[in-house]
């Protein structure tokens, strides 16, 4: 990212053109009201949808939405103020006509820039992961089946369903590692961190239905149980690895949105 002199609107273009986007070019919303929100009992609750000609977030945070206009996810998001992950914020924006989600990110990233004064830039950094391969005997999946209702029945308790492909299966083990273990399945649990990410890498196509069950164990951490049940229930594994990847720093944002 260039140089930027000082003043809010020159830093503003600074980030525009650091994504290859000018001010005429950046397209916007023909209307976006945001304000600051607080949890209200009864309410829908840290959300974010899109239609294509609207965007609505009831009680987000301004990662949530800089999670949204980037597509960038949360463990590549770096930098900024603290409440970045604590103030709560509701958006409406709609657009003239109907358009794609990518021209809504655009358009939000533009407003990000007007209304918290947001600027960011990119680096690569050398980040901990985790690879999901196939174990050495190979992989133990059931393909999804159109008609199959097994997937909408309750599992058993300590059993997970899902109905993905292995991409995504990737994507919310990063989330279940980041969980502690506990006896009671009723119970809610909560992640103890920044997840770790979990990435892809058995070259495996198509769409399955996966079930594993994973037992609290007091003489092994969440990563060795889910490790463990990979292995022996599906065939695949866990392998620690470090590599560069793209985030975005967050150099500037302010707390209270400018004026709709």
């Amino acid at each position: 990212m260039r140089q930027t002199m000082a003043g809010t609107g020159t830093l503003v273009l600074a980030a525009c053109a650091a994504y290859g986007q000018s001010a005429a070019a950046q397209p916007q919303f023909e209307v976006a009201q945001v304000r600051q929100s607080k949890p209200a009992a009864g309410r829908v609750w840290e959300r974010i949808t899109t239609d294509p000609g609207r965007l609505t977030g009831t009680g987000v945070t301004l990662k949530q939405l800089i999670f949204e206009a980037y597509d960038m996810p949360y463990y590549r998001i770096f930098g900024g103020p603290a409440w970045l992950d604590s103030e709560y914020y509701d958006l409406e924006a709609k657009t003239e006509s109907a358009v794609s989600r990518d021209q809504l990110r655009l358009m939000l990233r533009g407003l990000l820039a007007d209304r918290f004064k947001l600027t960011l830039h990119r680096e690569t950094k050398e980040l901990r992961a985790y690879a999901l391969t196939v174990a050495k005997n190979g992989p133990k999946l059931h393909e999804a089946k159109e008609g199959d209702s097994s997937s909408g029945q309750r599992p058993p308790v300590y059993v997970e369903r899902f109905r993905c492909d292995l991409t995504e299966f990737a994507n919310l083990l990063s989330l279940r590692l980041n969980m502690p273990m506990t006896d009671d399945p009723t119970v809610p649990v909560r992640s103890t961190g920044v997840p770790v990410p979990v990435l892809d890498k058995t070259g495996i196509k198509g769409v399955f239905d996966i079930s594993v069950e994973v037992k609290p164990d007091p003489s092994v951490d969440t990563f060795v149980a889910w490790q463990r049940a990979l292995q022996e229930q599906l065939g695949l594994k866990l392998e620690a690895q470090k590599g560069p990847m793209e985030v975005l720093v967050i150099d500037h944002a302010e707390r209270v949105p400018t004026e709709n």
